[in-house]
Formats: C-alpha cells, sequence, structure tokens
C-alpha cells in the first residue's frame, strides 16, 4: 500500500490552503491507497478527513505532528491535541509509550548534519534512540537532507517512512510511505511502523 503519511488541511493548520475534500480526489488521482492527515498541534483535521474518507470510501488515517524542543514529531496512535506553543519531549514521549503511538522526527535533515549540529551529538543520539522511525522521504526536503535522514536511519536501525508534508494540493504524493501488508485502521498503520513492515519512496509519477 502507498500511504501519504504528512498532510496537513486548512481545518487546522493556518498554514495550510488544502481542504479536506479535495485532498481526498487528488490523493486517488495521485495513485495513493490512502493517506494520513497531520496537523499542526491539533487532532481535529485529521477526525474530520477521516469522517469524509469513510464517506468516500476513501483510506484516511490519523495523526499529528507536534511541536517540541526537537522541532517537529510527527506522532501515529496518539489522538491528543498539544497542550501548549513548545511541548517537552519527554512529556510527549511519556503520553506515547502509555497510548502505544509511535513517534517519527519530521524533516529532522533539511540539510545534512542538522540534528548534531543544532542540538549536539549527545542530544540528537539519545533523541534517536527515543523515537521509532525517522522521516527518510519528506517533499518539502532536499535529496540531499532526505539522503542524510535515510543515513541516520541506517545508523540507528529504524524504519523509514515518507510523506508529502503538503500544504498545496498539487503537493500531494510527492512523497509517501510504502507498507508491506495491508492497512485497515490506524491501529494497523502504527503496528506496520513500530514491525519496521514499511520504506519511505518518491512519487513514480
Amino acid at each position: 500500500m502507498k500511504i501519504d503519511l504528512h498532510l496537513h488541511t486548512n481545518v487546522s493548520s493556518p498554514c495550510s490552503l488544502i481542504d479536506p475534500r479535495h485532498l481526498i480526489e487528488q490523493a486517488k488521482y495521485a495513485g495513493l491507497d490512502g493517506i494520513c492527515v497531520t496537523e499542526h498541534d491539533e487532532i481535529r483535521g485529521a477526525e474530520v478527513a477521516a469522517e469524509l474518507g469513510r464517506e468516500r470510501s476513501f483510506p484516511v488515517y490519523r495523526g499529528v505532528e507536534i511541536y517540541t524542543e526537537f522541532g517537529d514529531m510527527l506522532v501515529y496512535g496518539l489522538y491528543r491535541n498539544a497542550p501548549g506553543w513548545k511541548t517537552p519531549f519527554e512529556d510527549l514521549l511519556a503520553w506515547s509509550r502509555e497510548a502505544g503511538a509511535v513517534i517519527v522526527p519530521a524533516h529532522s535533515c533539511r540539510v545534512s548534519g542538522e540534528l548534531e549540529r543544532v542540538h549536539g551529538p549527545e542530544r540528537a543520539d539519545w533523541l534517536l534512540r527515543n523515537v521509532d522511525a525517522v522521516e527518510t522521504h519528506n517533499g518539502g526536503c532536499t535529496p540531499e537532507g532526505n539522503a542524510a535522514a535515510a543515513e541516520l536511519a541506517l545508523r540507528y536501525d529504524l524504519p523509514g517512512i515518507g510523506g508529502s508534508d503538503a500544504h498545496h494540493i498539487f503537493q500531494v504524493g510527492r512523497c509517501y510511505t510504502v507498507f508491506d501488508n495491508d492497512i485497515n485502521s490506524d491501529e494497523d498503520l502504527v503496528a506496520a511502523i513500530m514491525a519496521g513492515r514499511c520504506h519511505g519512496s518518491y512519487a513514480t509519477r
């Protein structure tokens, strides 16, 4: 299955111009098998899109992108809003472990060496030992940045995922995640990422 795991709509992300109804139609046109809406710090947009997906018989999964002192984290399996502008990563980690959710640093390498340079080698190492995957294919990053993220995933033996990070309709599906098995629920999606039964990819058309 090909699922774009990083998308924003105008329901809960003021920086996005994408209407969720148009998002679903564009995802079908792009040849995706499903999408996951990951609004900034809020779950409502994902809930709205998931309901529209049910009405249109198209799989829409729920995630959230939460801003921390380590940058943005994509979280799957945690269905709550962030409590404020910058969530302490250790709080997010505790909530996610309690909920059985997975944490994935979003666009962690817009340029090579970014994590270590910004946070220092020790803190970057601690972060990567406490997340569940790495976004190796982000539609807004350069190929060099994505290659650096893939190198981190390899170094820390973490699965890679892909998402367009779309804020405009034409960006939908430019990167996505390929899952080895069918994904029929949010729980399936979380389990597949946790087990590493997926990999990030660039769009082929």
